[in-house]
């Protein structure tokens, strides 16, 4: 009797499993995208301490601290004493980009893991060939409805890549950490640093290609959220 009840047991996990499963397997692109925006849209605005290394060819970058302050759905200021090497893209983007579902095509294009996580990529591909944007990429992991890494092309600022790593705001879809990597040819460099950059030795032939990568490290901390940003705060003075 014991094995018996053993082996409906066992049955009764097997199904509920199988259940569950075609649940996953059945959503979306479009889905998926919308499950990480309703996520992030819980977020009105906040306020957070940035420490800022960058990694760029030809020139010397000493790391930065910086207060930046983001509002949904695309206004960012950032505060700082020094030189603050920010990829805007990175803080504003995502959420502009699949707020509209009717503005592109969402289409699944592979599986990959990202540490212990497995995500499915989904590219959105623009219904308009007039924008900025060209191509967006998402390393999602659809079981927290988490981007883990993105890809944006852009006809003004080439390839970004980013990579995200979540801690202490996990639950509001906001990262402690995010990697960019960017198209230098394309990025655009402070004005301030451009005269290093071009009093600054050429690349041998043997590394120029690596030379044509840039890397921006951005850990943050000490998220505040949801103060009532205004929008007068973001206009330039």
């Amino acid at each position: 009797m014991r094995n018996m009840d053993r082996k409906g047991g066992l049955l009764v996990l097997a199904f509920l499993l199988l259940s569950i499963l075609p649940v996953v397997a059945q959503k979306s692109p479009a889905q998926m995208l919308r499950a990480v925006y309703q996520k992030l849209s819980k977020v009105k605005d906040y306020t957070v301490e940035a420490t800022i290394r960058a990694d760029i060819p030809l020139i010397k970058i000493l790391p930065v601290n910086a207060i930046v302050y983001f509002k949904q759905p695309d206004k960012i200021k950032v505060e700082s004493k020094g030189i603050a090497i920010l990829p805007r893209q990175g803080f504003g983007d995502l959420l502009k980009i699949i707020r509209d579902t009717s503005s592109y095509t969402a289409v699944f294009t592979g599986k990959e893991k990202i540490g212990v996580s497995i995500t499915q990529i989904v590219s959105i591909i623009p219904n308009a060939d007039t924008g900025e944007l060209v191509l967006a990429k998402f390393w999602i992991d659809y079981a927290r409805n988490l981007v883990l890494k993105s890809q944006l092309t852009t006809r003004t600022a080439g390839t970004m890549q980013i990579e995200y790593f979540y801690t202490t705001q996990l639950a509001l879809g906001l990262p402690d950490k995010m990697i960019f990597m960017v198209d230098i040819k394309k990025f655009k460099i402070p004005k301030a640093m451009a005269s290093d950059a071009n009093t600054a030795p050429r690349p041998s032939k043997t590394n120029e290609k690596e030379g044509k990568k840039g890397v921006i490290t951005i850990e943050l901390k000490n998220y505040k959220i949801n103060t009532g940003l205004k929008d007068s705060f973001f206009i330039q003075k």
